[in-house]
């Protein structure tokens, strides 16, 4: 998530100040995605935190999803060594935010085992 900056203007007092376009859109980007997570029942009841815990990981929203920044770790697939590029993603079901880490991609690191 963008970080939100404000910048002095050139010919302003110690009270003024000017936002820049990319702080504006953060700010945008920030309050839309709080009022999105505030949809879900869970957390206006008190059963999930106020604020997104991923937050600062948070790249898009969408209807009822948030999708989070990709991560690489290891992991193994079909039996094999490998890195996995995954990213969290969050839907509204049941009232409630549910977790899921989806594997974008993957590639192998060990070598092909020999027949």
């Amino acid at each position: 998530m963008a970080r939100l900056t404000l910048e002095r203007t050139a010919d302003s007092s110690d009270q003024e100040w000017a936002v820049t376009r990319g702080a504006a859109e953060a700010l945008k980007f920030r309050l839309e995605q709080q009022m999105q997570w505030q949809e879900a029942t869970a957390v206006r009841a008190g059963r999930q935190p106020q604020v997104d815990p991923d937050g600062a990981e948070l790249e898009r929203i969408g209807e009822g999803v948030r999708v989070y920044r990709v991560h690489e770790v290891p992991g193994v697939m079909d039996g094999r060594a490998a890195l996995l590029t995954q990213r969290l993603v969050k839907r509204l079901e049941n009232a409630c935010w549910e977790s899921d880490v989806e594997v974008e991609c993957y590639r192998y690191t060990d070598p092909l085992p020999r027949l």
